[in-house]
């Protein structure tokens, strides 16, 4: 089975506010007080479509790490990310191989330096202050291992 998604994780209510202000973002919730907006096509091109009015540049992959984080996607992590923290994940595996990057934000500001490879979302779920059992990892506290396509 393969895992394929884009997402932005916080707190319950700094995930709220991206989805009350987002018609096309959808909150998951998750487990521990935290919450999950899928980064979709549809959401990204809405925000590119305010950045045109606004005479933003639209690019591709500010982070060579990051194969999917465009300026849509680097827009909303600057905008909700003040008085919280958000991660930004990106996961792309299939038959067990594959990748996971991401980075997290903090006051409007990357708070870390985009990373990938193995173990890189759960330091981000770490310093979020997502809290693990000792035989299971942030990710599957969180239960993201159910979440195999974005939705």
């Amino acid at each position: 089975m393969g895992h394929c998604i884009r997402a932005v994780i916080g707190t319950h209510e700094a995930v709220r506010k991206i989805a009350d202000d987002w018609v096309r973002a959808k909150e998951t919730e998750l487990p521990q007080g935290f919450g999950m907006v899928f980064c979709m096509t549809a959401l990204l091109e809405d925000i590119e479509e305010l950045m045109e009015f606004s005479d933003e540049v639209i690019e591709r992959s500010p982070f060579p790490e990051l194969e999917y984080f465009n300026s849509a996607a680097k827009f909303l992590m600057e905008e909700y990310s003040f008085h919280t923290k958000l991660a930004y994940i990106e996961t792309d595996y299939f038959g067990g191989a594959g990748t996971q990057a991401g980075l997290l934000y903090e006051n409007g500001q990357p708070a870390t330096e985009p990373k990938n490879g193995e173990g890189t979302i759960n330091a981000l779920l770490k310093e979020l202050g997502v809290w693990r059992k000792p035989d299971t990892d942030e990710f599957d506290m969180l239960g993201l291992g159910k979440y195999r396509h974005m939705k």
